[in-house]
């Protein structure tokens, strides 16, 4: 196997014979490499107890383990199937192997490969019955494998330690994430936004002008939150206030938008033009002004305006 292992900040070529079995470490491997034979190869040393006998035979235990005490997790559901399926056989595999040896000559009855070889010739002949004995109850009680996904360890040690978590005895597994929140924001705009009149409508542009236009936007926030959670109790106001809020706010705008209106008055626009002409504005062309002027007559009018336009006449 092409693959290296990070153990204590060293770097290592990875040899699964000799790769210790306590403390913390990284194995790094691309696609095709072996990683499967590796995991299966790193089991069985566990379930014998390899270079573990010493440290726990001193705390009165021992070194071995079995399926129930080994935790592997993976991604899908049919690599946890594959990897069962793998360590099973290659558990059977050892135990034909220590069992069929010949004490006399070390000779096996089936072929093996090196590494099973080296890990028999780790152990001495009187061993080898015992070992034979455990691989051999390993590859029977691989139903109970502690082999899961990601998802379904999380979810077996909430409903195992349900009242330390807070969590519910039964729970469901979201499968499809995206049209949930379709269907969320779907229902939130039939009720917050299908009722509202024009007027307030034009206050929620910034959140987009169909329910997918503002998934979009929620999309955003919501990543940031997968990213960094926090508290998930909204401490703002309820949409209902805040539309009440924006239309009493809209109420004062309308009222200074007619005043201002009226004040727009044919006298001065023909003193804007004067000091246009005689550059006591600067900025303000005649081919800009008069697109500009044109704009604040249509304002006048009642029709919507771009606000940097109104900012040059305030």
């Amino acid at each position: 196997m092409n693959a290296v292992h990070q153990s204590k900040g060293m770097t290592l070529p990875l040899d699964p014979m000799t790769m210790p079995l306590q403390g913390l470490h990284v194995i790094e491997a691309s696609a095709g490499t072996g990683k499967t034979w590796t995991l299966a190869a790193l089991y069985v040393r566990l379930v014998l107890g390899h270079l573990r006998q010493r440290s726990l035979a001193d705390a009165g235990g021992h070194a071995g383990l079995y399926p129930p005490q080994i935790l592997v997790m993976t991604f899908t559901e049919a690599a946890t199937s594959e990897l069962r399926g793998r360590i099973r056989e290659r558990l059977a595999q050892a135990a034909r192997f220590f069992r069929n040896a010949d004490h006399e000559t070390g000779e096996a009855d089936d072929t093996a490969d090196d590494f099973l070889r080296d890990l028999r010739a780790a152990f001495s002949q009187d061993q080898w019955p015992d070992c034979s004995y455990r691989l051999d109850m390993a590859a029977q009680w691989m139903d109970d494998a502690a082999i899961f996904t990601i998802h379904g360890w999380s979810s077996r040690m909430l409903k195992q330690h349900a009242f330390d978590s807070a969590s519910l005895f039964q729970q469901s597994r979201v499968e499809d994430s995206e049209r949930l929140k379709r269907t969320a924001v779907q229902d939130y705009w039939r009720k917050w936004f299908y009722p509202l009149p024009v007027e307030q409508l034009s206050a929620l542009k910034s959140i987009g002008n169909t329910p997918d236009e503002f998934l979009k936007v929620l999309d955003k926030l919501w990543a940031l939150s997968d990213k960094a959670p926090g508290s998930t109790a909204f401490e703002g106001d309820a949409p209902d206030t805040l539309l009440n809020n924006w239309t009493l706010w809209q109420s004062k705008c309308d009222t200074l938008h007619s005043l201002a209106r009226s004040s727009w008055t044919p006298d001065i626009v023909s003193l804007v033009n004067e000091a246009a002409t005689s550059k006591a504005l600067k900025g303000y062309r005649q081919d800009w002004l008069q697109g500009w002027l044109e704009q604040m007559e249509l304002w006048v009018q009642g029709e919507p305006i771009d606000l940097k336009t109104l900012e040059r006449f305030s």
